[in-house]
């Protein structure tokens, strides 16, 4: 995959169940375990540096969903509850990814130029600043929010209010937020709804749920077949899982 911002290649390898288990029992947010995830199947094409907390936002949440389509499917489905008083309709969100991504387009505003010094930084008149990295993210939601965020990425700290507001409108057209809230109707009340799709969160709720089976899989596997855990975890996901579905369907479990 292509990084847009970042501008290198990146390759994803095959899941292996030692991945999955690590991810499963990952602890921290959704944007730690998400790392978690990219430190594990990511690696650059270029064989260059791979410290993904260094990505900017954007390529990095582009990278997550290039690894959901490539193991669930180019489809998004989820529901949730209508807030409104006295109605509680459930209403459904069904998209393509594709479709989703196809909007991110990084630009490069009039007046920016590449910071010959520090890879990564641009230039706007007196002004430097990068788009916020994964770990710049970490950080605000740590505490200190938008303000650390700006502190972190622009630079004199305190820019006058004009010359900021013209770094961070650089900043979103360079690196566009994927993230975003979609919008409908629901189909009970029909009031408009919003609802949050927040990348990290989501990808990393949809693969631990998947992958929260493995252990009991090991185990059946294991009792089974008198098989190690480490041969287990070296078999492909479908594989694993065919032969823990054989163990069900033959009563082999006890």
């Amino acid at each position: 995959m292509h990084l847009p911002v970042d501008g290198r290649t990146v390759r994803l390898r095959p899941l292996a169940g030692a991945d999955e288990l690590a991810i499963a029992e990952a602890q921290g947010s959704p944007l730690e375990t998400a790392l978690v995830l990219l430190q594990r199947l990511a690696s650059p094409a270029d064989d260059g540096a791979d410290d993904w907390s260094a990505l900017s936002v954007t390529d990095f949440e582009l990278l997550l969903l290039a690894f959901r389509r490539g193991l669930f499917g180019d489809l998004v489905r989820s529901d949730f509850f209508c807030p409104q008083d006295g109605c509680g309709e459930r209403v459904e969100i069904e998209f393509s990814l594709a479709d989703f991504v196809a909007g991110v387009t990084p630009g490069r505003p009039r007046g920016v130029s590449d910071d010959p010094d520090r890879p990564g930084w641009r230039r706007l008149g007196e002004a430097a600043f990068r788009p916020p990295a994964v770990r710049d993210q970490v950080m605000a939601q740590a505490g200190g929010g938008a303000d650390l965020l700006a502190r972190r990425c622009i630079e004199p700290p305190n820019p006058p209010a004009r010359l900021k507001l013209r770094c961070v409108s650089a900043m979103e057209a360079i690196a566009p937020e994927v993230s975003q809230t979609l919008e409908g109707v629901c189909p009970g009340c029909g009031a408009p709804v919003r609802a949050v799709f927040h990348v990290p969160a989501f990808v990393v709720a949809e693969v631990q749920r998947a992958f929260g089976r493995i252990t009991e899989e090991v185990d059946l596997i294991a009792r089974a077949y008198h098989w190690s855990e480490a041969e287990i975890l070296s078999l492909p996901r479908r594989r694993r899982q065919d032969y823990a579905a054989r163990i069900r369907d033959r009563g082999l479990a006890a």
